[in-house]
């Protein structure tokens, strides 16, 4: 479900994709030559927001790297030479989940970001989707033409229209009357819980609280320092998660991040870099409280192999 942006906004991001591409397929830069290259020609700033948003092209099969030096796919090729929006939509479908499912929301009139976000949250309930998932990939349905924004919300092009129509209705999200009517009494009832709860809270409420002494064995792994300095440099003072900045700036004066091991110490996973990734905390919290907690673990996984260039399934084999 995670995808990124590009260099540009909405507007210039196509332009800066195609200059970024015939860069590529001209120089076959290394790393070190392409961030330069992106810092003077998109007005790239943070090393962290470059790895990430040229991670996700390569996530989605349009770039790849050999030995040091990055290229297209034949995929990014075909692209490149035919600018074709449709080839581009179809690159994201196939490699990130919900954006046919944004299309038929859209199309059955849930239109603001907040209406769309509810539709998609009931379509992947597994999935915890904050509203910056839903504007990312908003984004990307109206760079590539599928959607139009007007005022506070979405509308259909004729492309969108015609991506719509090629699949029977209901097949990714069902018209929902009927469950207008259940969130309505699921919203009753959540009322009626709340005062009972209220009145339960009122009646154990006290002026002063008693003390009590529990004593239990924790045990403390021998994390390597060295190794959650590098984590949190490379991090930049953004989450390596959702790319938002730290919620704060600590005690010491550094955005406050979490080390995260993408493989538990607990059942012996390392300690290294390609294993440990800078989270805030409610991403943190996410992977190990909520409900799509084992599968947004996978996706860091994944996110850290474009990170450290580092193949995702050698991360895992290290087990």
């Amino acid at each position: 479900m995670t995808t990124d942006r590009f260099f540009g906004g909405v507007d210039n991001r196509l332009e800066n994709l195609q200059a970024t591409f015939g860069y590529i397929a001209k120089a076959n830069p290394t790393q070190s030559d392409l961030w330069a290259w992106l810092k003077s020609n998109t007005g790239a700033e943070s090393d962290s927001t470059i790895q990430a948003y040229v991670g996700f092209l390569r996530s989605i099969g349009l770039l790849e790297r050999d030995e040091g030096q990055f290229s297209l796919t034949s995929r990014g090729q075909d692209y490149r030479t035919t600018s074709d929006r449709e080839l581009l939509f179809e690159t994201l479908v196939e490699h990130v989940k919900g954006f046919e499912t944004i299309l038929q929301s859209v199309s059955l009139g849930h239109r603001t970001d907040d209406a769309i976000q509810t539709q998609l949250q009931e379509h992947y309930p597994d999935y915890q989707l904050p509203v910056g998932v839903i504007v990312r990939h908003l984004e990307w349905l109206e760079v590539v033409g599928a959607i139009e924004q007007h005022g506070d919300h979405h509308v259909l092009t004729a492309f969108g229209q015609d991506v719509v129509d090629e699949y029977k209705e209901g097949e990714w999200v069902s018209d929902t009357a009927t469950q207008t009517i259940e969130r309505s009494a699921e919203s009753e009832q959540d009322g009626a819980d709340l005062s009972s709860l209220r009145e339960r809270a009122e009646r154990s409420a006290s002026t002063s609280v008693s003390t009590s002494v529990n004593v239990r064995e924790v045990t403390e792994y021998d994390r390597s320092d060295d190794v959650r300095a590098y984590v949190l440099e490379r991090a930049d003072g953004e989450c390596e998660g959702c790319g938002e900045p730290a919620p704060f700036v600590n005690r010491d004066g550094d955005p406050y991040l979490h080390a995260h091991h993408v493989l538990e110490l607990s059942a012996g996973g390392p300690d290294s870099p390609e294993t440990v990734i800078a989270l805030c905390p409610n991403c943190h919290y996410r992977v190990h409280h909520g409900r799509d907690g084992e599968a947004y673990n996978r996706e860091l996984v994944y996110r850290l192999s474009s990170i450290e260039d580092v193949p995702g399934d050698e991360i895992v084999s290290v087990e």
